[in-house]
């Protein structure tokens, strides 16, 4: 375990994972009632983010509600990845081509952003919280190597768990303002449809 940063992740051997002293099922549980409420909170606000990501895709793209009716059979198909990657790319067409000075600089950010979101919530969402071991590592992904499978484990406890509830928050409302600088850049220049403006 790394004593100088505890909240670094292991990336150990399936050998070395199975070194790890499991957590006995009464800490377990008294650990997992303190966290499971914090971890919805992920859940909550990840999904509020998404919904954010799909509603800007149709505001850039549609004119009416009955379109987007239609434009939802396809963002309801769509996984996070590429319902970011779809409005980053609108985003970047609206900048290049609509006479926005919001700088692509700029855009990387949210891309950075967004994209850290989704690391977060995927490590909560597939974590193998029954397997907790002890000193709470919990392991959130396995991956194929030539040397072998490598797990990696992170250290949750409370405030960490809280942390990310706030950042996946925080990354939401950074989102919609990042919008809302777009379109007002757009709507200074004249270039966007009457409908929108």
């Amino acid at each position: 375990m790394p004593e100088d940063n505890p909240s670094a992740p292991l990336h150990l051997t399936l050998r070395q994972a199975d070194e790890l002293e499991p957590v006995e099922d009464d800490d377990l549980t008294d650990y997992l009632v303190e966290l499971a409420p914090e971890i919805g909170w992920i859940i909550i606000h990840f999904n509020s983010l998404e919904d954010h990501v799909s509603g800007f895709i149709r505001e850039a793209i549609l004119r009416d509600a009955f379109q987007d009716e239609r434009m939802d059979v396809f963002l309801a198909g769509m996984l996070f990845s590429a319902k970011v990657r779809a409005l980053l790319d609108l985003y970047g067409q609206m900048i290049e081509h609509g006479g926005s000075a919001v700088p692509h600089e700029d855009l990387r950010k949210v891309d950075v952003l967004l994209t850290e979101c989704a690391t977060r919530r995927n490590e909560y969402a597939h974590a193998d919280w029954i397997g907790m071991k002890l000193g709470g590592y919990v392991r959130v992904k396995s991956q194929s190597k030539r040397t072998g499978i490598s797990h990696r484990y992170k250290r949750y406890e409370l405030t960490r768990v809280q942390a990310d509830v706030d950042f996946i928050s925080a990354a939401r409302d950074t989102l919609y303002e990042f919008n809302e600088r777009v379109w007002d850049q757009l709507r200074a220049t004249g270039n966007v449809p009457v409908e929108q403006r």
